[in-house]
This record gives structure tokens, sequence and C-alpha cells, in this order.
């Protein structure tokens, strides 16, 4: 089920009854993951996609970047995600083209394991273009949101959800990054989480 740890909740089935392999992690859950609990406006709760690893005992780094990264970027994005994974760490990141998908790629090719924060509520693919990566990362990984199914998405949700892949992490590596990107405010999220910053 999601989010066994021996005390995981698996798909809830509440109110809207069962969401189809979707978990449901309340901050006041001892599943809820601990770092979380310990930032700037954590949020109420989170849904889970997936299984959730155990993020509070596993070295979880993010790995970020642009949408538009040089061939030498994705191949160092992809190569830092396999070196993550064969240390046993778990790579954090988003679905978005380029340094983001090649980061987890190199980690599910290495073997390792994945943990996708989304912008979006937790049952939209978002571009569409990631739904390989959305649908192996649900199986080997863990897809996470705070926002609920069908909610619909407003362009400040991504901003929103950088705080999220700075405190599940350890730290953040920002691969490639123009000067204004969503990369460097997970950056500026992750130093003011008091989390390294690569």
């Amino acid at each position: 089920g999601v989010g066994d740890k021996g005390r995981g909740r698996g798909p809830e089935s509440g109110p809207d009854g069962d969401r189809g392999g979707l978990g449901t992690y309340p901050r006041r859950d001892g599943v809820y993951p601990e770092p979380r609990r310990k930032i700037p406006a954590p949020p109420a709760g989170l849904y889970v996609r997936g299984k959730l690893p155990p993020v509070d005992d596993l070295a979880c780094v993010a790995v970020v970047g642009t949408r538009r990264t040089s061939p030498y970027g994705a191949r160092m994005a992809q190569r830092i995600g396999a070196e993550i994974a064969g240390a046993g760490g778990v790579v954090v990141s988003g679905f978005a083209a380029g340094v983001d998908s090649a980061a987890m790629e190199g980690a599910l090719r290495a073997g390792g394991l994945v943990g996708g924060v989304l912008g979006t509520a937790v049952d939209e693919v978002y571009p569409k273009s990631s739904r390989p990566l959305f649908d192996q990362c649900a199986v080997t990984g863990a897809i996470l949101s705070e926002y609920p199914p069908r909610m619909r998405t407003q362009p400040w949700n991504f901003k929103e959800r950088n705080r999220i892949l700075s405190g599940l992490s350890l730290g953040v590596v920002v691969v490639e990054a123009p000067a204004r990107s969503g990369s460097l405010v997970t950056a500026g999220h992750a130093l003011e989480q008091n989390r390294d910053v690569f």
C-alpha cells in the first residue's frame, strides 16, 4: 500500500471514497515527512501516488534546473541523478522537461528511488510529455502534491511547490538555470530552510 512503514495509511477512503491508489497524509499523521514540519508554511497535508519512501531516514536530494537545458546539462543531470541513487539517496524533482526529468530518469535507470513533486493536482500530468516518467515514478517511487484530485491549477502553484522540493531534501543541486527561474526560487527556499545548495 501507499506509505508502508509499518504505520502507513495506504489508499485512503474517506468522504470522497477510495481514490484508487492515492494516499493522503495530513500533517498530524505520524507518516507525514518530518522535514516538512520544520519549514515555513508547511502544507496541511500531502497527497501521494505510489509508495512514499521513508524520507526521514534516507538522504533526499533535490535536483532542479532549466527546461531548456544544454546537452551537457542534460548529461550532467542524468549522471548526478544516477550517482545519488547509486549512493542510496532519493532524487527529488519536478516533472518539468530538461534538468528535472533528466535527473529523475538517471536515478530510475540506476535502480534508485525518486520523488516527484507536482505543482498541479496529484492526478494531473503536467506537462503531458512527462506521462511515461509519471507512470514509472508512480510504480517505483512516489508522486506528491499538496493539491487534491481535480483541483484547478493556478500559475502560482508551481512557485509554491518549490518549498516542498527543498523541504523534503537535505540539499538542492541546481544544474543549469537562468538568472530568473523557478530553480533559483527553490535554491532560495533551501537557504531559508537551512539546507545545502550546490
